[in-house]
């Protein structure tokens, strides 16, 4: 039992031993004063020396000691014990994954057809990149979505199916309506850089040009190169023009920048017309790394400081009655 015995704080159990130096220090100052009366104000340090001085009898010992063990079991409370129950070991591919998603004002236009029905590009990203995020089950994955600025809706997590709510609840316009797609690529950077998987790629989406934010996409892939992270990029734009849009539905595409990006980052650029073409990409992606390890064991414990809380309370209660009686 003792061998899966585990604490938080085990540091805090030095502090065991404080009330009897207190009593100490307070017993020296008296001796080197006998004229001075002094109040000893912790009860449970006089409790310990009368024991060891007088004898008494059994329930009067346990009265004086009770203290002494109500500050034990407060003490162990607060270091956090808990029981170590099994080890699990979860499947896992090797890989971690940042998803990277525009939310500029062009991700409105609707060029696109999802389920033969006209569509905003936005809601057929959420429809094909959700269908990805629920395949990757092993996979850690984290959600970086931008415009004017970027920020991390989901850091690294096996929880894909969290993933994918975080992309089905982002909404036009809630991180400004430009494309900042160089800070996109420093925040999935920092979200990867440490995290010791042996496969890391970003795959970053978006329909325009970088306009925003203060990082240049070609030194963000510099540096994901560096730390051996992979960045595939996807051109969305449609060939059709969508309602209410006069200008050419790929005007603002800077197809150039993105295969830089790629190219620089040992990835890949793809090129997306349609649903289909989306589609496509993703389950390519999927091909492109296979590594394959088991994830570190995940340790499950259980809990006892309730358990120590509970004898605490119990105690408690008979010291308080034996010193209701030791007075009568």
């Amino acid at each position: 039992m003792f061998e899966n015995l585990a604490l938080t704080w085990p540091l805090t159990l030095l502090a065991i031993p404080l009330p009897l130096l207190l009593l100490l220090k307070i017993r020296n100052r008296h001796e080197r004063n006998k004229q001075t009366a002094i109040a000893i104000p912790l009860r449970l340090t006089t409790a310990f020396t009368q024991i060891t001085q007088e004898q008494s009898a059994v329930p009067d010992n346990l009265r004086k000691l009770l203290p002494w063990f109500c500050w034990v079991l407060l003490l162990l409370a607060i270091a956090q014990p808990s029981l170590q129950t099994q080890s699990i070991i979860q499947p896992a591919t090797g890989r971690a994954i940042a998803l990277s998603v525009d939310l500029s004002a062009s991700m409105e236009r609707d060029d696109f057809e999802l389920n033969n029905e006209v569509s905003t590009r936005l809601a057929v990203v959420k429809k094909v990149a959700g269908e990805f995020i629920e395949r990757r089950q092993g996979d850690r994955m984290a959600l970086i979505l931008f415009g004017d600025e970027a920020f991390i809706a989901s850091p690294l997590t096996f929880d894909v199916l969290a993933i994918k709510s975080h992309l089905n609840s982002a909404g036009i316009g809630m991180a400004g309506k430009s494309t900042a797609i160089g800070d996109a690529l420093g925040l999935s950077i920092q979200a990867l850089r440490n995290d010791p998987a042996k496969e890391k790629a970003i795959i970053l989406l978006s329909d325009g040009t970088n306009n925003a934010g203060s990082v240049e996409p070609e030194s963000a892939a510099e540096l994901a190169n560096s730390l051996s992270i992979t960045i595939h990029t996807i051109a969305l734009g449609s060939d059709q023009e969508g309602s209410g849009f006069k200008t050419a539905p790929a005007a603002d595409l800077d197809e150039k920048t993105l295969k830089a990006i790629a190219s620089a980052a040992n990835g890949t650029f793809f090129r997306a017309k349609t649903s289909d073409d989306l589609t496509a990409i993703y389950e390519k992606i999927e091909t492109l790394s296979l590594a394959q390890t088991d994830s570190p064991p995940i340790v499950l414990k259980k809990d006892i400081r309730n358990y120590l809380l509970a004898v605490l309370l119990l105690l408690l209660l008979i010291w308080a009655w034996l010193e209701k009686a030791h007075r009568l």
